[in-house]
């Protein structure tokens, strides 16, 4: 008399199933940032950052001739006080690391001439001292066009650690819409794995965390708000219509490792729920009265 439904789990239900746990993990392995990987061996990147220790080295011994002689013209007279300072901020004691925080580099090919912007941290007695250098390379010769050091008492992975309590309106409003974005997609998704069926269903699936929108983007520590695709300077900005984000919503982080979230509109997803909400046939489904009427 009792019977036992045995079709909650068929094998299209499971492919279903299957289909979006592999989206969904897709998108949070695209979505997880990484920290920068150490440049390969050999190549313009890598000798400015080896530049960029050996100063550190030679200001540690008070070198300046050294120092000075690997500066551009274009940053001025250094007086030796100047790197006194520079160096007794350094102080004396061994770092027990040196880690590359941020670097990129912009270089011709041909002539092996750009330039290269570096983040280092070094681990010292009771600091973390951050060196935030550029080097710019002409005939084979790279000289630093910027070179700063800021002392913490924590790294900067903790100092600028992600925390969700204490926190301003415009943080919370910002992750309410980020939230609100996945909710959507996901939503989205089911309904097309239930309503279409073939590859429609999966070039569906696949297509609606796309984000099709200029990516918005805050400063989760500072409540800065921007846009990422935006190009200019400061005193005007040129902002795209259309731009491509995959998935829609990322945790990200700049390169002191401030985390930020963005969100770019899934205009595919969006489009879609509003078609099956327009379509009479899914209001149908849905058990719309006016639409069983209308038939």
């Amino acid at each position: 008399m009792m019977k036992t439904s045995q079709t909650m789990f068929t094998p299209t239900v499971l492919r279903t199933i299957g289909g979006i746990v592999a989206s969904i993990l897709m998108m949070a392995a695209l979505a997880i940032p990484t920290l920068a990987a150490d440049a390969p061996e050999g190549s313009r990147l890598a000798d400015d950052i080896a530049l960029t220790k050996v100063t550190v080295s030679a200001l540690v011994a008070k070198d300046f001739a050294a120092v000075r002689n690997r500066l551009d013209p274009a940053m001025g007279e250094i007086s030796d006080d100047q790197l006194r300072q520079m160096a007794d901020l350094i102080g004396t004691s061994e770092p027990t690391s040196i880690e590359t925080i941020w670097s990129t580099e912009r270089h011709s090919l041909d002539t092996g001439n750009g330039s290269s912007r570096i983040l280092l941290e070094y681990a010292l007695a009771g600091k973390w001292l951050v060196v935030d250098a550029a080097v710019k390379t002409e005939a084979g010769t790279g000289r630093f066009y910027r070179l700063f050091f800021t002392s913490n008492t924590l790294p900067l992975s903790e100092l600028n650690a992600f925390h969700l309590f204490g926190k301003g309106p415009v943080q919370y409003l910002f992750l309410a819409c980020w939230l609100a974005t996945i909710g959507l997609t996901g939503w989205a998704m089911i309904v097309a794995s239930r309503r279409q069926t073939g590859w429609r269903k999966w070039a569906l699936i696949v297509l609606m965390p796309l984000g099709l929108t200029p990516t918005v983007a805050v400063n989760w520590n500072t409540a800065q708000i921007w846009v990422l695709e935006a190009i200019g300077n400061s005193t005007s900005q040129s902002i795209p219509i259309f731009a491509i984000r995959y998935p829609m919503a990322l945790v990200g982080y700049t390169e002191t490792l401030v985390p930020y979230l963005c969100i770019s509109a899934p205009l595919i997803a969006l489009g879609y729920l509003i078609w099956q909400r327009r379509s009479p046939q899914n209001r149908a489904a849905d058990g719309d009265p006016e639409s069983a009427a209308a038939k």
